[in-house]
């Protein structure tokens, strides 16, 4: 019996199958949609930087999308790593899960709460928006930490216009405001950083919120989308990063737990972003701000170059037990248990009757 129950569980073991996860073909579609963004603005890009073959593979990337560390418009610190991690076209393929566990189904509209700070997600959260055939309604803060979207010639409303103009995505920004401190760029920024901010959202033809007031550029948020369509009417709201209109107050990054929040812890919060204006409304928040919190979740790898292989991961496949033989080696051993049993009573039985098993041979 226990060298059946060995061979059975055995079989079990080594019976696993590749699972394919729920939206697969959706999870590819963004994944690869993304690869195809990126290598859209590296070829944009490239000649403008004099950037020839025979350099490394990861240099186009990280002239691309990896900005500087400082630049006239670089309105906070940040970590490279988190920037590069995101670069993962894989990772549209984790926004496509949380939008889906959001509760979105195709055409309906979302949110979308921009920071220059990490172009990655915003290709990302583009991508699998794009997949899920969603409308989405985007404000931006121009404005970046390190190693983000901060070349003064290439900010995000930049990308967002060549990928439009390229085809890849049919939408981009309706608005766009400073960023940083108060959302006009606060002491970090010089008067050269705020006119050049100005001057890209000049040349790409995006709306420039700049009522004076924190609070006032969260009212101007707000009213634009309410414009669009009423906030309770929007699928999901989708926040990128730390823009201080978005959240409120630089806390709330940390106040709200990075991922899907289908309602907003009750805290103390020290202000209200256009955030909190979705959920009073009962509109689920994608909140993505620790970046690799959300990459160890869905098991992508933290920052590695050269990207990792499209369509390849846990967020696509799985490996799971062969159920159908996990049942079959369970009814095998409880037959084996009952005529263990059946024979261990007869055994037993004839003792008691005074006849000798050993006869019956």
């Amino acid at each position: 019996m226990t060298l059946a129950f060995l061979g059975l569980f055995l079989w079990s073991e080594n019976s696993r199958v590749i699972v394919r996860q729920d939206n697969y073909q959706e999870r590819l579609d963004a994944a690869n949609l993304m690869a195809k963004a990126i290598e859209t603005l590296e070829n944009h890009r490239l000649p403008a930087l004099n950037l020839h073959q025979g350099r490394n593979s990861s240099d186009a990337l990280v002239f691309t999308l990896l900005g500087e560390k400082d630049s006239p418009i670089t309105t906070d610190e940040g970590r490279i790593d988190d920037k590069i991690t995101v670069l993962n076209p894989n990772y549209a393929a984790a926004m496509v899960e949380l939008l889906v566990d959001a509760g979105v189904e195709s055409g309906d509209t979302i949110a979308i709460l921009l920071t220059g700070s990490m172009p990655g997600a915003n290709l990302a959260v583009y991508s699998a928006a794009q997949s899920l055939k969603l409308h989405p309604v985007v404000i931006t803060s121009i404005g970046s930490s390190w190693w983000g979207a901060n070349s003064v010639d290439f900010t995000w409303l930049d990308m967002e216009k060549v990928l439009q103009d390229k085809g890849v995505f049919p939408f981009r920004s309706i608005a766009a405001s400073i960023g940083g401190n108060d959302d006009n760029g606060g002491l970090r920024l010089s008067e050269v950083g705020r006119t050049m901010i100005m001057e890209a959202a000049d040349r790409n033809e995006v709306t420039l919120i700049k009522q004076g007031s924190l609070s006032e550029n969260i009212s101007a948020r707000i009213d634009l989308l309410n414009r669009i369509l009423p906030l309770k009417r929007y699928a999901a709201v989708v926040n990128i990063g730390g823009g201080i209109a978005a959240m409120g107050h630089k806390e709330n990054c940390t106040l709200i737990a990075s991922g899907l929040n289908e309602t907003l812890p009750v805290r103390n919060y020290p202000g209200r972003g256009v955030v909190h204006s979705f959920a009073e409304e009962g509109v689920p928040v994608v909140h993505i701000y620790d970046v690799v919190e959300i990459a160890r979740t869905y098991s992508l790898p933290v920052a590695q170059l050269p990207l990792p292989k499209v369509g390849v991961g846990n967020v696509f496949e799985t490996e799971r037990y062969n159920l159908t033989v996990a049942v079959i080696a369970i009814i095998l051993m409880l037959l084996i248990l009952a005529v263990v049993k059946y024979l261990d009573r007869q055994h037993y039985k004839w003792r008691e009757e005074g006849v000798d098993p050993d006869t019956l041979v």
